[in-house]
């Protein structure tokens, strides 16, 4: 199994927005695409699902291959490209936003949505022991999502997107805004899905996150990948959009 993108373009009238994006997600491993703001990480993210929406002409280009056991999606090749996605979202791919309270059901329990998750998958309505997975007591499941913090509206997120089945999941600045405490225990969660074989794009600006759980790294700037390289191998990147970011990290811990 995995999801191989190839050769991504994304424009805006004659503007390139995205150029030549590349990127793989494989199971049991976490992709780190890191980029400074409004470099194209969430555009490149979103065309995995299908959602590029509102650009004109938008996606000019993209070979995107899912492999799934035996068989292969191949969805930007269909006449039907909505209907390409449709199996695709949700069994295959779940996306964590970056704000995941917006993307809940603001007039439903999280529980009941979760049980929504279970049924589309063919299991047990319970939320229960998906909300217990994720670090949160049952009882959280009859809160509103405006009743969730931030911290808890992620782990919802998660639960959510464990509870469809989703093979691969695209997470967006999972951490932004949340107090230490908080952020460790968001990326414990990712860790663990990650350990159950859920294969995991992480966007951020925070090259931080890339030596605590990444397995490689991704670095774009101004739409275009300029580093794709083991994560465990920081220290060798070359290009000066990279390096700077690396530098702003230093700086940050103090080194």
């Amino acid at each position: 199994m995995s999801v191989h993108l190839r050769s991504l373009r994304i424009q805006a009238g004659d503007r390139a927005l995205v150029s030549q994006v590349s990127l793989r997600i494989l199971p049991g491993k976490i992709t780190v695409l890191v980029g400074a703001s409004g470099s194209g990480k969430t555009l490149s993210a979103r065309s995995l699902l299908g959602l590029v929406r509102g650009i004109e002409p938008g996606i000019v280009q993209a070979d995107l291959e899912i492999q799934d056991g035996e068989k292969t999606h191949r969805p930007y090749d269909a006449r039907d490209r909505e209907a390409a996605f449709a199996p695709i979202r949700g069994p295959l791919l779940g996306w964590l936003p970056q704000n995941p309270r917006a993307a809940l059901d603001p007039l439903r329990a999280v529980g009941l949505q979760i049980s929504d998750c279970l049924k589309l998958a063919g299991r047990q309505s319970d939320p229960g022991p998906w909300l217990k997975r994720v670090n949160l007591a049952s009882g959280v499941g009859a809160l509103l999502p405006h009743q969730l913090s931030g911290g808890m509206a992620q782990r919802i997120g998660i639960a959510l997107a464990l509870a469809r089945g989703s093979r691969f999941l695209i997470v967006d600045e999972p951490t932004t805004g949340l107090d230490p405490s908080l952020r460790a225990g968001i990326l414990q969660e990712l860790r663990a899905a990650r350990d159950a074989g859920v294969g995991l794009l992480l966007i951020t600006h925070d090259l931080r996150l890339v030596r605590k759980l990444g397995d490689h790294l991704l670095v774009m700037d101004r739409g275009c990948i300029v580093e794709d390289r083991s994560a465990q191998d920081l220290g060798a990147m070359k290009s000066p959009q990279a390096q700077a970011l690396w530098q702003a990290t230093a700086r940050l811990e103090g080194r």
